[in-house]
C-alpha cells in the first residue's frame, strides 16, 4: 500500500503506523500497529502486515498532536467493552516523546508501546520503567500491581524482558536523576562579564558572579534587583485574588448605593446609613476611584524581587548565609550608582532628589512640596534601594531622623484609607501598588 518513504510527506513517523480492522462477523474493532520503516525494508516478511478489507491505515507526523485520530478510535473501543471485555487502552508517560493512552494492540508488548509512544526521549532513564497493572479480584474489587521493567533489555530486543501487556496498563518512564535542574541566570547591568550562565545544581550567586568576574567599577550594588520566576508566579496569584477580593467590595458598595439612593437617606435609621457609609455621594466618589484602583491592579505584572545584601554577599565566602543558591530563570540586574533619593505618593511633587548626607525622610518630603491632605502622615515609609521596606506604624520609638536615607531609597506618602469605608482593601491596594511600581522602576533602570 505504501510502496516507499516518497509517499509520505514530511516528519512522517516511519516506526508507528496505526491499523484499524473490523473483524468478521460482528465487525468488532481490533488496532494493530506496523513498523513501516522495518516494513519497506523486508517486504514480505512478518514486518510487513498483510492488510484486510475495510483496514485503515494512519501515518503520523512526528510534530503534531495524535490525539485528534486516536481519541475517536478510543471512543469506539469503550463503547464495544463489558464486564466480561475489558476497554483495551494501554498508557506511556514520563519521558516518552510522545506520552499518552493508546490502543492495546493484539499480542502488544512493552517494546511495541514505547514505539507507539514515539520512543524516549534524551531525558529518559534508560536502565528500567515501571508497569502498573490493574485487575479485578473476583468481579468485586480492583488491585493494583506494580512491576519493574528491564528498560535496557527491552531495548536490546530481549523477548523475556518485552512483557506481554494487557487492557489499562501504564508504562511510566523515569528521567535521568537531576535532568531537570539544569538550568541559567542571567547576569545583567554592571557586572564585567553579563548574559546567561548556565548553573549546576546547588551553585549559588557568588560563585557565578566570581565566573563573570565580578561587577564593574560603576556598579551600585546597594540597588540591585535579584528576581526568580517563582516567586512571581506566586505573587502574580496574589494579586489576581487581591483583584478579585477588590472587585467583590467594589459590588457589594455599589448595592449600598443604590439602597441609599432608593431610601433617600430619610428618617433617623437612613441618616445613621448614610453617616456610616459616607452618604450616597461619598458612595459614588469611592467607586468611581475604586474602579481606576482596580484597573491599576489587573494591568499590574509582579516582579518576583527577592530582597539580597549584594553588598554583604560580595565580601562573604560562597556558601554563607548570605549567599543564595540560583535555580533555572533568576535574574540579577546591576544597576549604575545612584545618587537620587524618590519621594512618591500623597505628596504635592512626585520628584527625585540629589541625595545630601543628614537629610531625613521629612526633609526629603518637604522638599517634594510636603505632604497632600489627603496623606496619611503616620504611615510613611522607606522602601531601600535592595527592595526591603522600614516602616513606623505601630512603633513609637520611630522616629523619621532614625533611620538613615541612602542614595536609591524611595520614601512613600501613602494615601488616608479612613476616609473612605466603601472600599477598606484601599490602603494595601494602593501599597501593593507603590511597592510594584518601585521594583519596576528598579527593573527598568538599565
Amino acid at each position: 500500500m505504501i510502496r516507499s518513504v516518497d509517499d509520505l510527506k514530511p516528519n512522517a513517523d516511519l516506526h508507528y503506523v496505526l491499523i484499524r480492522r473490523e473483524l468478521p462477523p460482528d465487525r468488532r474493532i481490533v488496532v494493530l500497529s506496523a513498523d513501516l520503516d522495518a516494513a519497506l525494508r523486508a517486504p514480505g516478511t512478518p514486518a510487513d502486515v498483510p492488510l484486510m478489507a475495510r483496514d485503515r491505515v494512519t501515518v503520523f507526523d512526528l510534530q503534531s498532536s495524535r490525539d485528534r485520530v486516536i481519541q475517536p478510535l478510543l471512543d469506539e473501543l469503550k463503547l464495544q467493552s463489558n464486564i466480561g471485555y475489558p476497554e483495551e487502552i494501554v498508557q506511556i508517560d514520563g519521558r516518552a516523546n510522545v506520552p499518552g493512552t493508546y490502543p492495546l494492540e493484539l499480542a502488544m508488548r512493552v517494546r511495541d508501546l514505547i514505539r507507539a509512544g514515539g520512543g524516549l526521549s534524551d531525558a529518559a532513564y534508560g536502565a528500567s520503567a515501571e508497569l502498573t497493572r490493574y485487575k479485578v479480584i473476583n468481579g468485586e474489587m480492583r488491585q493494583t500491581e506494580l512491576a519493574q521493567v528491564d528498560l535496557a533489555a527491552v531495548l536490546r530486543g530481549d523477548p523475556a524482558a518485552d512483557m506481554r501487556l494487557e487492557p489499562f496498563d501504564r508504562l511510566t518512564i523515569k528521567e535521568v536523576q537531576a535532568w531537570s535542574d539544569q538550568g541559567t541566570i542571567t547576569l545583567r547591568g554592571e557586572v564585567k562579564f553579563p548574559g546567561k550562565y548556565s548553573i549546576k545544581q546547588g551553585e549559588t550567586l557568588k560563585s557565578v558572579l566570581l565566573r563573570a568576574s565580578g561587577l564593574t567599577q560603576y556598579a551600585f550594588p546597594e540597588g540591585s534587583v535579584f528576581t526568580r520566576q517563582e516567586l512571581r508566579d506566586r505573587e502574580q496569584r496574589q494579586l489576581d485574588l487581591l483583584a478579585d477580593r477588590m472587585e467583590k467590595d467594589i459590588a457589594f458598595a455599589a448595592l449600598q448605593g443604590v439602597a441609599l439612593n432608593a431610601s433617600g437617606a430619610a428618617g433617623a435609621a437612613g441618616a445613621a446609613a448614610a453617616a456610616a457609609a459616607g452618604g450616597a455621594g461619598g458612595v459614588g466618589s469611592a467607586l468611581s476611584a475604586g474602579h481606576s484602583l482596580l484597573t491599576q491592579l489587573r494591568e499590574s505584572r509582579a516582579i518576583g524581587r527577592l530582597v539580597i545584601n549584594l553588598p554583604r554577599l560580595l565580601r562573604s565566602p560562597i556558601g554563607s548565609a548570605s549567599d543564595v543558591i540560583v535555580r533555572d530563570g533568576d535574574e540579577l540586574l546591576v544597576p549604575k550608582f545612584q545618587q537620587e533619593v524618590t519621594v512618591i505618593g500623597e505628596v504635592q511633587t512626585v520628584t527625585s532628589h540629589l541625595y545630601r548626607p543628614g537629610l531625613s525622610r521629612d526633609d526629603y518630603v518637604a522638599l517634594s512640596g510636603g505632604a497632600t491632605v489627603r496623606a496619611d502622615k503616620s504611615r510613611i515609609y522607606i522602601v531601600h534601594a535592595d527592595g526591603s521596606v522600614v516602616a513606623n506604624e505601630g512603633a513609637r520609638w520611630f522616629r523619621s531622623s532614625n533611620v538613615q536615607m541612602d542614595p536609591g531609597d524611595t520614601v512613600v506618602v501613602p494615601l488616608n484609607a479612613e476616609h473612605i469605608p466603601a472600599l477598606p482593601l484601599w490602603q494595601a491596594i494602593t501599597q501593593v501598588l507603590y511597592n510594584i511600581a518601585i521594583a519596576t522602576a528598579a527593573v527598568h533602570t538599565l
